[in-house]
Parts: C-alpha cells; structure tokens; sequence
C-alpha cells in the first residue's frame, strides 16, 4: 500500500530526493544547522532534508516550526529513504499524502524546485487550510521562512 501512495505521487511527489547540493544553498539555515553540509531532498511541504557528510547523519529541516530532528545514521540516501521517508508514520505526519493530494488537486503538480506554500504562513496565523496554498520556489521559500524567523539578521 505505501509504495502505491508514493508511485502515485509522480505528478505531484511527497518528497524530491536531488543530487546532494550545499547547504548554504538554504541560507542562514546553514548557519542555524552547522553540521549538516548538505541539502539531499525537500518534501511537497517544504521540509528539508539534510545530511552531515563526515558521519553520514540524516536531519529533517521543518522551516516553518524553526526546528530540526535526527533520524539517524544511514550508509546511503536509498536506506534513509527506505528508513525513513517511506515509513507511513513519517509519511502521515510530516508528507502529509491526504494533505497533499487536496493541494494538488486545487493547484496542479509541482514543477521543478517547487513546493506548496501556505499563506500566511502559520507561525503568523495562518490555518495551514489547503485553500490557503500557493506554488512557489523551494529555495526562495527556505531563505524567506528564515529572515521571518529572525535566522541571519
């Protein structure tokens, strides 16, 4: 059933894994996060995902809360995928599938380097309503979601 809900996801994935960029390329989350030096992956919702390549050590990014989590140590991308990503209580509450489908339907699928943005954000009252979703750029959404929450300044 899981690898059915992530194989429907080809229009509009829960998740992009991407060859490995640096981290900076998310701005002053970098700084924030200093041991993770590279950027692996983001979801449909705008988590990240990040890896410290001297330990091999996975976090996920949530930009909208400010914070972080570890999920471990894992030898390639695939097993933290496999781990991780496609675990359905991650899947249910972090990608959020049913959450996901309801924007995409309204939106239509994300195009390269996009992600489903909630307007206002939450942390400024937003209801994080799927009505309330917008497209918009992965990377732009990273550095914006930062200097709001006071990162880099």
């Amino acid at each position: 059933m899981l690898d059915q809900i992530f194989r429907k996801r080809q229009g509009a994935p829960l998740y992009r894994l991407i060859t490995p960029c640096p981290a900076d390329t998310l701005g002053p989350w970098a700084t924030a996060f200093p041991d993770y030096d590279e950027v692996v992956g983001y979801s449909s919702l705008g988590h990240f995902f990040l890896r410290a390549a001297a330990t091999q050590e996975y976090i996920v990014l949530y930009p909208l809360r400010g914070a972080a989590k570890s999920y471990g140590d894992y030898d390639t991308l695939e097993a933290f995928e496999a781990e991780v990503l496609k675990d359905p209580d991650f899947a249910a509450y972090v990608l959020r599938p049913e959450h996901v489908d309801e924007i995409a339907a309204r939106l239509g699928a994300l195009g390269d380097d996009e992600v489903y943005i909630p307007e206002p954000y939450p942390f400024l009252g937003g209801s994080d309503a799927p009505e309330t979703y917008h497209k918009g750029d992965v990377w732009v959404f990273a550095q914006v979601v930062a200097h709001m929450g006071g990162l880099g300044e």
